[in-house]
Order: C-alpha cells, then sequence, then structure tokens
C-alpha cells in the first residue's frame, strides 16, 4: 500500500529572506565589505579612500571616501536589491566599465548588519543620512558632512550568529582587509588610500604615488630594488606593470598580482602566461613576482560569472596568456644583469619553503655518489662543442636574438669574462675564472647540462620532425568523444613527427614517430596532445612538445656531474661553449650556471674594509 507524500508548494522567498542568501554570497567575511565599498568608492570616482576597521571588521568597517555623492532619491535606491545605475539592458552587460553592477552589495551588507549611509553630492546644501538594522530602514534625515559617502558596518552578522562562527581569527581577517586595499592600492595610480585598524594607520598610500612607489610602500624599498617595468600591447591587450627579475622568486604565488581594467582578478591564463614569461629563468619550484595590469575593451572580457566578480573570462584566453607571456619575455630578453654575487639569502618568514622537485633532485647529483669516469663526446675536442642555438624554447626565438641592451649576444661577457686556457675545478664540481676584482663560479653540470640542452634543441630546429618508419606498429585506443577530434588532427600529428592511422572503431595505429620521441611513451605522448586539443591550448605552444621529448632530462643524463674530475682539455672546451651563450645563464630546470664573489665581500670577510 502506497502512501502519498505531500509536496510543499513553491513560494516566492521574503526580500528579508533573500538579501540574507544573497549576502551569503556577496559578503562571505569582513574583507569582502571592505571589498564592495571600496569599489563603490571607486565608482563614484573618489581620489582619496579611507577604511578604518574595528577587530579586523568584526565590530566596525567604516570607508569614506571623496567622491560624488548620491541624491537622497538614489541612496534609497542604492539599498534595495538590483538597483544599479551601471547597466540598463542584457545588452549593457557586455560592456561593463565599473567596478560594480549586480545592484546587491549594500542590500546584502544592511541586511546582515547595522548599517549606516552618510552621502553628499556638490551641490546639495546637506547631506542623506539613512540608518538600516538588518535591512530594515530606521530612519533618514538630512545631516552635515563634507562632498563625498560614509558607509559605516556595524555588529556585522549581528542577525546571522552562524555564519560569524565561520569567521577565521583576528590576524586572518585582518589580513584579509588588508589585501582588499594594497590590490586596489596597486591598481589605482591617482587614488590615495589609508588603512585603520583600531586607529592605528597601517597603510598609507598618497595619491600622487607611482606604481613603483606604491609597491616600495606595501612590500618595501629592498623588495622593489630587484623589479623593473613592463609595458607593451598585443592583440587588442596592452599590459603593463612592474615583475622581479629573475632572481626576485618566492616559493608560492603570493606576490602575483593580475589587474583587469583597473579590476583585481583571478585568471589561470595570466598566470600561466606571466610564469611562461619566465621560463628556463626561474629556478623549480619558484614562483617570479610582479604586478601586472591589463587594459582592453570591455567587450574582451566577462566579468560576470562570479558573485564577487573576482574570477574572469576572457573571450579569447590564449590571446590574454599569449600578450603577457610576449610582454614579459620581450623585457626579460632586453635585461641582463651581472650574475649574482655570491650571499647567502635570509630567510623570508613569510614564506612556506617547499622541498625541492623529483625534477630537481634528478639533475642535481651530489658529489658523494659513486661514479665511473665521465665520457664526454660533447668535450672530447674544442671542434665538438656545437654552436649554441637560441638558449630558450622555439617559441621564445622571436625575440632571443635581440641584443641584450646594445651589446651583440656573443660580446655579452666580451671584457669581463678573462681569457684563460684552463679553468681551476674545486671540489670536482666548479670551474673558478678569476678576474680582476671577483672570482667567477661555474657550475660545470649546470653549464654541461645547457650546451647538450641547446644542442637538441638545434638538431630539432635543423630536422624538424621528420619521422622514421617503425618495424611493429603501435595500437592505441581513445575514448569514443576523442574519435573525430583525432581524425580531424592527423595532419597535426603528421608536423609533429608522429603518423597515424585509423585502425577501425575507436583504435588507431601509429606507423612512423621522429626519432627524438620514446617508442615507449608514444601512447602517453598522444593521449597528451589530444587533451592539449580538446581543451583549445594548442601547438602555439612548441616548449609543450619540448617538454614531451623531454629534452631538459636527455641533456642532464648526457652531462658530467659534481663529483667528476675533468681533464684540462675539457675544462677549457667547457668553458668555450659558455663564452658563446647568451643570456639567461641557467640550465635547463631554471638554475644558474654562473655566480660570483666579489673582492670587497673578500675585504669584508677578512674585516679589512667595513
Amino acid at each position: 500500500m502506497s502512501t502519498a507524500v505531500d509536496i510543499a508548494p513553491i513560494r516566492v522567498l521574503p526580500d528579508d529572506v533573500a538579501n540574507k542568501i544573497a549576502a551569503g554570497e556577496v559578503v562571505e567575511r569582513p574583507a569582502s565589505v571592505v571589498k564592495e565599498l571600496v569599489e563603490n568608492a571607486l565608482d563614484a570616482k573618489a581620489t582619496r579612500i579611507v577604511v578604518r576597521v574595528v577587530a579586523a571588521g568584526r565590530r566596525l568597517i567604516e570607508v569614506v571616501d571623496n567622491g560624488h555623492g548620491m541624491s537622497e532619491q538614489n541612496a534609497l535606491l542604492a539599498i534595495e536589491r538590483h538597483a544599479t545605475s551601471k547597466i540598463r539592458t542584457a545588452a549593457d552587460l557586455e560592456n561593463v566599465g565599473t567596478m560594480g553592477f549586480r545592484g546587491e552589495a549594500l542590500a546584502s551588507i544592511a541586511s546582515v548588519s547595522r548599517f549606516e549611509l552618510v552621502t553628499r553630492r556638490t551641490r546639495d546644501e546637506s547631506a542623506t543620512r539613512l540608518r538600516i538594522d538588518g535591512g530594515i530602514l530606521r530612519g533618514v534625515e538630512q545631516t552635515g558632512a563634507p562632498v563625498g559617502t560614509r558607509i559605516t558596518v556595524n555588529r556585522l552578522y549581528f542577525n546571522t550568529p552562524v555564519r560569524a562562527k565561520f569567521l577565521k581569527g583576528i590576524t586572518t581577517e585582518l589580513g584579509h582587509c588588508i589585501d582588499i586595499v594594497q590590490r586596489h592600492a596597486l591598481a589605482r595610480t591617482g587614488v590615495g588610500f589609508q588603512f585603520l585598524h583600531n586607529d592605528k594607520t597601517l597603510l598609507d598610500i598618497p595619491e600622487h604615488a607611482t606604481l613603483r612607489e606604491r609597491v616600495a610602500l606595501i612590500w618595501g624599498l629592498n623588495f622593489v630594488k630587484d623589479m623593473i617595468e613592463i609595458e607593451g600591447e598585443q592583440a587588442g591587450f596592452r599590459v603593463r606593470g612592474i615583475i622581479g627579475q629573475p632572481g626576485l622568486t618566492r616559493a608560492a604565488r603570493s606576490h602575483q598580482f593580475f589587474f583587469m581594467n583597473g579590476r583585481p582578478v583571478v585568471n589561470r591564463s595570466l598566470q600561466y602566461g606571466f610564469e611562461d614569461g619566465y621560463r628556463g629563468l626561474v629556478t623549480v619550484g619558484r614562483r617570479p613576482v610582479g604586478v601586472v595590469l591589463l587594459e582592453a575593451h570591455a567587450r574582451f572580457v566577462d566579468v560576470n560569472i562570479h558573485p564577487t566578480k573576482r574570477e574572469i573570462r576572457f573571450r579569447d584566453e590564449r590571446a590574454a596568456r599569449d600578450a603577457v607571456r610576449d610582454v614579459v619575455r620581450h623585457r626579460l630578453a632586453t635585461f641582463a644583469p651581472r650574475p649574482a654575487a655570491v650571499e647567502a639569502p635570509a630567510p623570508d618568514p613569510q614564506e612556506d619553503f617547499l622541498a625541492p622537485p623529483a625534477a630537481l633532485e634528478e639533475h642535481t647529483a651530489t658529489r658523494n655518489e659513486p661514479s665511473t669516469p665521465p665520457t664526454l663526446p660533447t668535450l672530447s675536442t674544442p671542434s665538438a662543442v656545437p654552436e649554441p642555438p637560441p638558449p630558450l624554447p622555439p617559441r621564445q626565438a622571436d625575440f632571443a636574438d635581440e641584443p641584450v641592451e646594445g651589446v651583440a649576444p656573443a660580446a655579452v661577457y666580451e671584457g669581463y669574462l678573462p681569457e684563460t686556457e684552463a679553468p681551476m675545478q674545486l671540489f670536482d664540481t666548479y670551474l673558478l675564472v678569476p678576474s680582476d676584482d671577483r672570482l667567477l663560479i661555474i657550475d660545470q653540470h649546470a653549464l654541461h647540462e645547457r650546451l647538450n640542452y641547446d644542442s637538441l634543441l638545434e638538431e630539432l630546429k635543423d630536422q624538424g620532425y621528420e619521422s622514421q618508419q617503425l618495424a611493429v606498429p603501435i595500437v592505441i585506443e581513445v575514448a569514443p568523444a576523442q574519435v573525430r577530434l583525432m581524425e580531424r588532427n592527423l595532419d597535426l600529428f603528421a608536423k609533429l613527427g608522429i603518423e597515424v592511422e585509423p585502425f577501425g572503431g575507436n583504435s588507431f595505429q601509429v606507423t612512423s614517430i621522429c626519432h627524438l620521441y620514446e617508442e615507449s611513451r608514444i601512447s602517453d605522448t598522444l593521449y597528451r596532445i589530444l587533451d592539449e586539443i580538446g581543451q583549445g591550448d594548442l601547438f602555439d605552444r612548441e616548449d609543450l612538445v619540448v617538454d614531451m621529448l623531454r629534452l631538459a632530462s636527455r641533456a642532464c643524463k648526457a652531462s658530467v656531474r659534481a663529483g667528476d674530475r675533468l681533464t684540462p682539455e675539457e675544462r677549457r672546451v667547457l668553458l668555450e661553449g659558455f663564452r658563446r651563450l647568451r643570456p639567461p645563464y641557467t640550465c635547463p630546470h631554471g638554475r644558474p650556471i654562473i655566480t660570483e664573489l666579489t673582492l670587497r665581500q673578500m675585504e669584508k670577510s677578512f674585516r679589512r674594509v667595513q
């Protein structure tokens, strides 16, 4: 016997409930309130914004600006849900040029706090003051106030105590609030920002401060001295900002900031493009730092994919990524600092240092490992050292041949790396080259690895992806959804040195491959290429192919290692190979090849100078 189950009728939610649900999306924590109010101030064309919080925003958040203010009628509309001056029709969403546009922030904040808004326009004799408790309007009155807007949020989540329980400690919540203000301060030169916590000033950035000055005020002078400016334009994107030199890195991405049309954003394409610009320059496991600002027409980007508008999506993700990558690469290609002096880096208390990745451990052999005397076909005679190709993967060759700061690539070390018959070998690991006022120290393994890697790149460049017939074809199966994808791209696989033929159903057979591919890994290579094609992230990136060919690993295995004793001739040939290198002076994994110990450093060590 079945029993009927009564289903509750569908009803439209009351406004107070709807506002609290919206608040759950928009007002995640005190920092969310700071974000929304600061963005409103920026949309009001404010040139000075003061943010004051008490108890990390739990007790009080106040944002004061000198923007254009609102009339009483507009102030009342501003606290209504989905009331906005930013858009009129759905088509306007494709051309959003303001920070806020949804029209739900103030209503959501007011529904979970004791809220006060005081605003005045230039032409008004008095200001309008609104008081709201938990979404209920308690009073509207006229008062005295300067031009602009002041919004005060007291007792956040006083009527939703469950949500308050999910907040973190004072330090964590305060850190999030400061981060919001710092990000907007970096993006908006021409706007002054002040942040106070418990009436103590933690940040004060004047309106006239440049981007470099703002970075210095936030991260410190010692940090910004190792940063360089970037600027360029590509595919409709203007890219500018300030980025770290290759030696300035962090273990995490905590010092990478991206902005789109003045909006702090999160986007993987921008992140990947930025880090790709440093390929071959940064040690494995480390992350470059920088503040990158993009500008483009609003139709190129969709900012309406997340309630907080922090995550964005580009109409052409590849174009945005490539624009950032190429501008960063081009700037770094024109920047060739002298090798870093030997100095023990001070520990960074803000970082969590990670164990080196397996790939790095693999190619940094210790001198304690037992090893047989090395065979060095590359170093057997001076003529055996190949002319090095551009030091970066093929996609980066478009600017790798450019002169470095007006100096021809072959002469980067002219007059700096002295002539010597055979450098001394220290600890069977390092080559020592004395100069006038410094001692140059070269890692023999990193240098030989780089020379071998460049030789493999040159071989690939000369021979292309010429394939060789397999004695026994390799049969692979793909997912049914990928059969059409595979069939449409057989020509592409052929260009990459992999001849593939249909074999019935969802099976294909590989009949010939480029000699640089590993036959045992060809199935994995095909699957990976298919995944890239399916994601639309295709082979305008030949560095992916270089990665799949494992050229860096091959170069590593064929190189001399730490602890290998070299003959004078082998040492001399290695040094000759180094003379023909161009920046970056790093191995394929990003480790430095050369460093230096200056005369002044030695004199300071012996207390000959202060």
